[in-house]
């Protein structure tokens, strides 16, 4: 028996894992057991920080653009697949025979495993056990209104409790989502979740930085930006006698890892997987990444200089958004990889500055943990 049950789906890079795990972390503070379902490509250097990870039959994207799912080899799914994986959730809810059901996204993203999740759904609805959707605060603009009506019937019908992991000074859920509105009385605005750093890492430094960091999130995508990186280097004036980190990430296609490292000039130097990767960031003198959701975070913990190019395939949206205001604020610097090229990627790092102070809510994590504890102890 687990008091909470989290379901997560990562399909094409690890940022749902990683602001789930801190979600799951602040859960533990609480006292609080937690079993992890998990649909996602199994990795040894994910970690969920659960009690429990219930492995599901995994799968990932077929593409940047979402079009179809696979599994791990990049086979077709079918009915098959679908039955297997309702199967294994079903079991492991009866199993865990959670106090509540915590669900990453669904029904405002997820929607290729409503098969799965609507008798997930009406499990616990029949067990009486209450169910909260964790997503964060910009959607994938939808250009079909049918499937944003579609999305607030479902919340209306299932959910008990809507927390978006954004806060309304920068704006509200409503700025993605047309029928926010309608389930108003649903949401609580928990703040962004970010980590927590070490003492001595709490005030970060606004001299003494060496380096750059370069990242490329889970590693799904990223390949040009990591490219333009390594020879942006040689054409920078500030840093090209400094070292240079780069962080394929875990799912970065190992061929063209393998082939990039045997061809690597001195000074730069690849990484698979860096389990310091926050610490190494407080510490660089500049950031190069993707704007997703996590990386923003570390920069506003760290304050560290960054320069960003957002994941704006298969009509994603949300990176370049969020990344848009915060690059208005003085926070980070904005590129397009259109156009992008190594000389013009080389003046951009040289040119970071460290970011202005924004004044929103970065607790996420641990109010989201205090809401769903509350949550829990209404319920005995």
């Amino acid at each position: 028996m687990s008091d909470v049950m989290v379901y997560v789906q990562h399909l094409l890079g690890i940022g749902h894992v990683r602001r789930m795990a801190l979600i799951n972390q602040a859960l533990g503070d609480q006292g609080l057991s937690i079993t992890v379902a998990s649909g996602g490509v199994p990795d040894d250097n994910l970690d969920f920080a659960a009690d429990e990870v219930v492995q599901l039959s995994p799968c990932k994207t077929s593409d940047t653009g979402f079009s179809g799912l696979v599994d791990p080899q990049g086979n077709e799914l079918g009915d098959d697949w679908q039955k297997t994986r309702k199967k294994q959730l079903l079991a492991a809810f009866a199993e865990s025979s959670p106090k509540l059901l915590l669900i990453e996204m669904f029904p405002f993203g997820r929607r290729a495993f409503r098969f799965e999740l609507i008798p997930l759904f009406e499990a616990a609805k029949e067990a009486g056990v209450p169910i909260i959707c964790s997503v964060r605060d910009l959607l994938v603009r939808k250009k079909d209104i049918r499937k944003a009506q579609w999305m607030r019937d479902m919340a209306r019908e299932y959910l008990d409790a809507i927390l978006v992991h954004g806060d309304q000074k920068l704006f509200g859920f409503d700025r993605s989502f047309d029928f926010a509105n309608d389930i108003a009385d649903l949401i609580t605005y928990t703040g962004y979740v970010a980590p927590t750093m070490d003492n001595d890492l709490s005030k970060p430094v606004e001299v003494g930085r060496q380096g750059v960091l370069v990242s490329a999130g889970g590693g799904a995508v990223g390949a040009d930006l990591i490219k333009l990186a390594i020879s942006a280097r040689a054409h920078s004036q500030k840093f090209k006698e400094a070292t240079w980190d780069i962080v394929a990430g875990p799912h970065f296609p190992s061929d063209q890892f393998e082939l990039l490292r045997s061809q690597l000039p001195d000074g730069i130097v690849l990484h698979r997987f860096l389990p310091d990767f926050r610490e190494r960031m407080a510490r660089a003198a500049v950031s190069v990444s993707q704007a997703g959701y996590n990386t923003l975070m570390d920069v506003l913990v760290t304050r560290t200089p960054a320069v960003m190019v957002p994941f704006a395939e298969g009509g994603e949206s949300e990176q370049t958004e969020r990344a848009e205001l915060l690059s208005k604020a003085g926070v980070i610097s904005l590129l397009d990889l259109d156009g992008l090229s190594a000389q013009s990627l080389a003046k951009q790092i040289d040119n970071a500055r460290h970011p202005v102070g924004i004044n929103i809510a970065l607790d996420g994590a641990e109010r989201t943990a205090c809401i769903i504890a509350d949550k829990i102890k209404g319920q005995a």
